[in-house]
């Protein structure tokens, strides 16, 4: 920990855009204890503006337990703040969203000894190609989680790990300091030598522009009526001088048939988190006025669900809620509101559910695939897609679920007006 002392700052670049800022700093307090924060702040293409501020503050001595964390998060209109304080077991969370306050409980624990697990075993010395575990409090999914990274490079000057679940890269210095982070073709953190009070330089100020303008695939050909689409292949093709390679999307994009899904999957569709909250009051009451049917028919349940959702909410272009309970507040939101709120109803009545993001086709103002927010519900051991932002029970092929790399990759080629998407494989439903 006296090898972190002081601030560190952080530059986000989205390809060849800076988008934003990371600042970090450690520090102890009066008594001796420990104080990490971080400030992050981001303008990312295929993301609305978000800010959040993180503290954590750990006990001088052995075992060095975790005394409070609070996490401030802002998305454009809305905020929501988490705090935690130890209880006799475990920990107690509250969570406020404007004007509502949530407790839960949580059982684990967590110390300075996990927050520096992955150093740890770095520091006792590790060889190329083999595998480390970092531990971290995910305080938005209210859990401690772990990640998995491989040595692929060591070095007098520090290490270069690669995650094994998705590739991204994590670079550290000779004092296991972290120097740079890379998402391939998402997104990197790059450590800078600037003033803490400076920082504002690096966000990117045209996002609004960019969602209304160019926020948009075009098609070279027309793709009605795309509501009776049951199956389509996108053929993407680089207009500029770089390459689908170089720009870091795949040669076509096309919904995919999921294969048949377990119990054990059911269950990681079940459960709350800070963007879903599903065991709330507000969402009891409203299902308690409007529960959902036991049904044999997807289409039917879907239905339902869609109809309860369309019902609390009215679609504002480019006026994001943020949150579930903030747009239940509000009366509008835009289409990951309505995904999120429908997530959250089906889950609460124990039903294996989740947001799906990517692209959909959209006719107006201009045809083109536009970034989208719809649902998929688990039944009958299949995922089934629906979409309650356009109202439909069945989800069309238009919509096609991207990775985040994917996804940011994509973003980046449409902000350069660098990509077209021919249909070349489509089925109707006549």
């Amino acid at each position: 920990m006296d090898e972190r002392m002081g601030d560190r700052v952080y530059q986000v670049i989205q390809q060849d855009s800076s988008v934003g800022y990371l600042h970090t700093s450690t520090e102890t307090d009066a008594q001796g204890n420990w104080i990490l924060t971080q400030r992050l702040n981001i303008n990312m293409l295929n993301a609305p503006p978000y800010r959040s501020e993180q503290e954590q503050v750990f006990a001088k001595r052995p075992p060095h337990e975790l005394l409070s964390a609070t996490l401030n998060e802002k998305r454009e209109y809305q905020q929501q703040i988490v705090s935690m304080a130890p209880a006799q077991t475990g920990y107690i969370i509250t969570i406020k969203r404007d004007a509502n306050t949530e407790i839960v409980k949580r059982s684990w624990e967590y110390s300075l000894t996990d927050q520096l697990h992955l150093e740890q075993q770095l520091e006792r010395g590790v060889n190329l190609g083999e595998e480390v575990v970092e531990r971290y409090l995910d305080m938005p999914k209210l859990r401690v989680d772990e990640r998995r990274h491989r040595i692929v490079a060591n070095a007098n000057r520090g290490y270069t790990l690669q995650s094994v679940d998705d590739a991204s890269t994590t670079q550290l210095d000779d004092r296991l300091r972290l120097t740079s982070f890379q998402a391939p073709h998402q997104f990197r953190f790059e450590l800078v030598q600037t003033d803490p009070e400076h920082l504002q330089q690096y966000l990117f100020v045209d996002t609004v522009e960019w969602a209304s303008q160019r926020a948009v695939a075009p098609l070279t050909q027309a793709l009605e009526p795309a509501q009776q689409l049951t199956a389509l292949t996108l053929t993407l093709r680089a207009l500029g001088d770089r390459d689908l390679k170089a720009l870091g999307l795949p040669q076509t994009l096309s919904a995919t048939h999921l294969p048949r899904a377990t119990d054990a999957v059911a269950q990681d569709y079940l459960s709350g988190s800070l963007s879903l909250p599903v065991d709330h009051p507000q969402i009891a009451a409203l299902l308690a006025q409007r529960p959902i049917s036991p049904l044999t028919a997807i289409t039917a349940l879907n239905k339902q669900l869609i109809d309860l959702t369309r019902d609390q909410l009215i679609y504002a272009e480019h006026q994001p809620a943020g949150t579930v309970l903030g747009a239940l507040e509000k009366g509008y939101g835009e289409c990951v509101d309505f995904a999120d709120l429908l997530t959250t109803l089906a889950r609460s009545q124990r039903i294996p559910t989740r947001t799906v993001y990517g692209i959909a086709y959209s006719a107006l103002p201009t045809p083109g695939f536009r970034f989208h927010a719809w649902n998929e519900i688990l039944f009958d051991g299949h995922w089934h897609g629906l979409d309650p932002t356009w109202n439909q029970v069945v989800a069309d092929a238009t919509h096609i679920p991207l990775d985040d790399q994917t996804m940011a990759a994509l973003a980046s080629a449409m902000q350069r007006q660098a990509i077209a998407l021919t249909p070349t494989q489509t089925s109707y439903d006549r």
